[in-house]
């Protein structure tokens, strides 16, 4: 069975249902498509890298589309288009194609799901090719899932995770799952999180690679693309297969709640890299604009740092995405929505060399997390907690850093905890960090200049107050380290909260009787109405990100104020 028809630019971002018959004994679908350009109008740029048509492809069966259990697969625009050298997807009994799902082939009306997910100044004609068959097949794939509950360690301590790691079922050239958790492993990382492209084949086939890799916990994820912004959910999800938003009927709202309600986290991705106003088509999809959407109390995990933190070249320069999206994060913190940062690598296991892969591949950004196990349900709870930060150049390349807030009274805290406090001391401590500098901000703004690491390990006491003009959570401190302009840690905060209304938790690492220490005071200001200690002076003016970006685009990213956006 053969379709196709012309998209023209209006349709972009939208999705074509094309239903089809399977009749009883049918043990094979195969799927091919293709598109091709058309002229643009007169006088009219001809299509280029950022503005050439993209089409999609996935698959659902006769217990029909947008319905979890019906979902078959899912393979973006890297199958199925044979002009490209693309074989055709296809679902067996005993076997399918990258993405997809093999399970017994039911008779009935099945659907293709053609994805439009950009379409050039001209539009395309588009051409899909169903083929359904009867060879003999295998026995029935048999699922073998990890186990949710397994623990590996009852130690409590740092474990260091990938929050976004794609393999085989991402990538045509992408390794299996065992030879990525091996590379990600090499470079220090305790946690895999396994978040393929839109699909959950892969939740049935980790139980052998978890059995492989005794030391590293692998956690059944996927993202969750769509044509206005991605998310990860961090955790198998049963219920929660569709992705298309924008669809007849479909919300990343509800995905969202399906995702959260299956015991899933929901992880906002790369926020702001390539807006589509500078960028076209170039990376479809890739900025988060569904802000107003999704329900940010649902939200644990927010990925600051998306793939590489240096751009590339001989001297380090920080890829520019990188402080609009710490921006938006102390933005969404301000409007009261307490979510974690955290790091992805984003990698597919497909660089080049080893320069790269060291670089980008897995691995290659770290987040540091304190948690009372390693099990999901350890990792898991640190998270909601907000104890962790980010070593933006991977476990053996950035520093080490422990913070501990001391107040009167006895209270302490670290990340994620909230101090009943109008005042406190902040020690920062800097392992394998020298020659690089300290940055502590309090609701963003600098707390005054940037500190000096000159001894390893480094020790650091700032006095920090609470300002009774901070959003709901109270004043946010946070604590980065930054080499040559790069960030190398990127610090979630500790909240200072009016006495009386918050709870804190003390976990602390005593200074290393060794170290440097720098003392450094608050700068004095005016009191505040409910009795605080006033606004440091110093902090006065916000810090504004201009970069230029290899196209030669300014690239920046404004929040409306307040939680609506």
């Amino acid at each position: 069975m053969t379709f196709g028809g012309t998209a023209l630019p209006a349709v972009a971002k939208t999705y074509e249902a094309l239903p089809f018959a399977v009749v009883d004994g049918t043990t094979r679908v195969e799927v091919a498509y293709d598109w091709t350009e058309l002229l643009p109008p007169a006088g009219a740029a001809p299509a280029s890298s950022v503005d050439r048509s993209t089409f999609d492809l996935g698959l659902w069966d006769q217990r029909g589309i947008g319905q979890a259990e019906a979902f078959r697969g899912w393979s973006g625009s890297r199958g199925g288009r044979v002009s490209s050298g693309q074989e055709p997807v296809f679902v067996q009994q005993d076997e399918a194609a990258r993405g997809y799902v093999p399970a017994p082939i039911e008779a009935g009306t099945w659907t293709v799901d053609l994805g439009i997910a950009a379409l050039s100044p001209g539009g395309a004609d588009w051409v899909v090719t169903v083929t359904c068959s009867a060879p003999a097949v295998g026995d029935p794939f048999v699922p073998r899932p990890v186990d949710p509950d397994l623990v590996l360690s009852t130690e409590p301590g740092w474990y260091h995770a990938d929050f976004h790691v794609h393999a085989f079922h991402s990538n045509p050239e992408a390794p299996t799952w065992d030879d990525a958790v091996t590379a990600a492993a090499a470079r220090g990382i305790d946690v895999v999180f396994a978040t393929e492209y839109v699909t959950g084949q892969h939740w049935a086939e980790l139980g052998p690679v978890q059995d492989a890799h005794p030391d590293v916990l692998v956690v059944p994820g996927r993202e969750i693309i769509t044509y206005f912004g991605h998310a990860n959910a961090l955790g198998p999800t049963p219920s929660a297969l569709d992705h298309r938003h924008g669809a007849p009927g479909v919300s990343l709202a509800d995905i969202q709640v399906a995702t959260v309600a299956d015991g899933a986290l929901f992880q906002v991705n790369h926020p702001t890299i390539f807006p589509e106003a500078e960028f076209g088509s170039l990376c479809r999809g890739c900025d988060f604009t569904l802000d107003d959407v999704i329900d940010w109390d649902l939200v644990t995990t927010y990925e600051v740092l998306n793939g590489p933190v240096d751009s590339g070249g001989d001297a380090p320069t920080e890829s520019p995405f990188v402080q609009t999206s710490l921006d938006e994060w102390q933005s969404l913190l301000l409007d009261g929505h307490r979510l974690t940062a955290v790091s992805g690598s984003d990698s597919k296991g497909v660089e080049p060399n080893d320069a790269e892969r060291q670089r980008a591949g897995y691995g290659s950004s770290a987040t540091a997390i304190r948690a009372e196990s390693l099990s999901r349900r350890g990792i898991e709870e640190a998270l909601v907690a907000g104890r962790a930060y980010i070593r933006t150049r991977g476990v053996d390349r950035s520093p080490e850093v422990d913070v501990a807030l001391a107040a009167a009274g006895g209270l302490t805290g670290t990340l994620g905890d909230s101090v009943p406090t109008d005042a406190a001391t902040l020690t920062v401590i800097v392992v394998g960090g020298t020659g690089q500098q300290v940055v502590v901000t309090a609701d963003g703004e600098p707390v005054g200049a940037p500190l000096t690491v000159d001894a390893d390990p480094f020790t650091a006491r700032v006095d920090i107050t609470r300002s009774a003009a901070s959003g709901p959570l109270g004043t946010f401190v946070r604590v980065d380290t930054i080499d040559r302009g790069v960030h190398t840690t990127i610090g979630n905060p500790v909240y200072l909260v009016a006495p009386g209304t918050g709870a804190t938790t003390t976990i602390t690492t005593a200074p290393p009787a060794t170290s440097t220490t720098t003392e450094v005071a608050a700068p004095g200001g005016d009191g505040d109405d409910d009795g605080g200690d006033g606004v440091p002076a110093a902090v006065l003016a916000a810090v504004v990100l201009g970069v230029l970006v290899a196209a030669g685009v300014l690239v920046s990213r404004t929040r409306a104020a307040g939680p609506g956006r």
